[in-house]
């Protein structure tokens, strides 16, 4: 075990989406090199769970920064193209605003405006 990385949770790429002993598509970074890079994986709680081959510590950090105690494994199947780390920005700024209001919000009518004639 040479190499570590780092997991952000974000909308886009959530915590939840880290299941043991499954090939999921995910972004990294490197942590001495702050490298980036979308890579297919296998990842596991124990080194013992990956398939054969290298295998590298993966941290964990929350939305604010904070590091998720629990220890990851990752073993990296392949790379993806760096088209795969392109985010879908209006789809994250919708998922932001959901997320910051909770559910879909709506303003109270006021009983005493009429509403507008077409």
């Amino acid at each position: 075990m040479d190499d570590e990385y780092d997991f952000f949770d974000t909308p886009i790429n959530p915590y939840t989406i880290l299941v043991e002993e499954q090939e999921l598509n995910i972004n990294i970074r490197h942590t001495d090199t702050m490298e980036q890079k979308s890579v297919k994986a296998c990842l596991a709680k124990s080194p013992d769970k990956l398939p054969a081959g290298k295998y590298s510590r993966l941290h964990v950090y929350g939305r604010l920064g904070e590091r998720i105690s629990s220890d990851w494994y990752i073993h990296i199947l392949e790379e993806l193209d760096e088209e795969a780390l392109s985010t879908d920005h209006e789809l994250a700024q919708s998922m932001d605003m959901e997320q910051a209001l909770g559910s879909a919000e709506k303003f109270k009518e006021s009983r005493y405006r009429k509403p507008k004639e077409s």
